[in-house]
């Protein structure tokens, strides 16, 4: 990966006023730079990423099969965007792949010279156009993008795991709050309030204090992961109308939509945890039976309403991660492609 950065970085330096050309060289060197750092960060915190999955999976166990199925449910949910993160990762790679050979075919069919042509340009010192260091290009190229693919897939999906394995705690949590309410409502039943209301205070305690673990984890990789896409959308729209290569349109516009699923996982999910806090402490509100509950017994309600109204954020160092977040990216990747094309002009 860090030799590939090299060729993107010396083919900008080299072309630098040909900004139609580099944008796509320089989209491809941003995630670069990105994911070096999230694996760098990965090394760095592996141990805890490892100690965060065996609590949240602990926490889940401990539960009986019915809140333990609530949580396996919730996951479900989270492999759906993951298969679909890795399916548009592995169609980008493919088409970087297959892509410039169904050129150099087509060039072959109409007799023309043949070139192997990648959707985006790199130079080294030993690539004099012949078919030899063109193959050699392509080949270090596909190990390179084996290894961005493999390794943003592993860190962005592992972070949507934590995402939905954490909702699926807080389900357990109403979970919890309905049962207590039905006791009271339904049957009656008092006695096991006190005990319920501990366990509960307990347990979300706990689930609190993972999602503080997780702005722990990710707070410099979710920072770094606004910056550089916001770049590299910018970048890969620009080239979409305007690279001189024909053979780059279709990776640009799958890479395109990678970046916007990977963007989405990481705003999303910190809408999503917001979200998920926001339907606890309206059904702590809404599910008890008010009316038949002692006085001592509300008040224990009371405290477990500010508790829940605590505000549950991911940060990304400087900005909460939220679906407003994904809006001011687009509009400053947009704003970004205006100031490339006046540039150009």
């Amino acid at each position: 990966m860090v030799t590939l950065q090299y060729g993107f970085i010396n083919y900008a330096f080299h072309s630098i006023t040909n900004i139609d050309s580099i944008t796509s060289s320089l989209s491809m060197f941003n995630q670069g730079v990105l994911l070096l750092f999230k694996g760098a960060m990965l090394i760095g915190k592996g141990s805890s990423m490892l100690k965060l999955i065996w609590n949240l999976n602990s926490l889940a166990t401990a539960a009986n099969s019915d809140e333990n199925e609530k949580w396996v449910s919730e996951n479900r949910r989270g492999e759906l965007i993951a298969k679909a993160y890795l399916y548009a990762c592995w169609i980008s790679v493919a088409c970087v792949a297959l892509v410039p050979w169904l050129f150099v075919v087509y060039e072959y069919v109409r007799g023309l010279e043949t070139h192997l042509e990648l959707p985006f340009a790199l130079k080294f010192p030993f690539d004099d156009g012949s078919w030899p260091s063109s193959l050699t290009v392509y080949i270090l190229t596909m190990l390179h993008l084996r290894g961005l693919s493999n390794t943003s897939i592993g860190i962005d999906t592992l972070f949507g795991w934590y995402i939905f394995a954490i909702s699926g705690h807080f389900r357990i949590l109403r979970d919890k709050i309905a049962k207590t309410a039905v006791k009271i409502d339904v049957y009656g039943d008092h006695t096991h309030f006190q005990s319920d209301i501990k366990i509960f205070v307990r347990y979300h305690d706990k689930v609190a204090k993972y999602v503080d673990d997780l702005n722990d984890l990710y707070g410099a990789m979710s920072w770094a992961e606004i910056a550089m896409s916001t770049l590299q959308m910018c970048f890969l729209l620009y080239s979409l109308g305007n690279d001189p290569n024909p053979a780059s349109i279709p990776f640009h516009f799958v890479a395109s939509a990678s970046i916007v699923l990977q963007l989405m996982i990481y705003c999303f999910g910190g809408e999503k945890l917001t979200s998920e806090n926001d339907m606890l402490c309206n059904d702590i509100y809404m599910a008890m039976p008010w009316d038949k509950m002692y006085p001592s017994e509300i008040k224990a309600m009371l405290i477990l309403l500010v508790r829940a109204q605590r505000e549950t954020i991911l940060k990304g160092l400087f900005f909460n991660l939220n679906q407003s977040l994904l809006v001011f990216i687009f509009k400053t990747a947009f704003s970004l492609i205006t100031l490339l094309g006046a540039i150009k002009e």
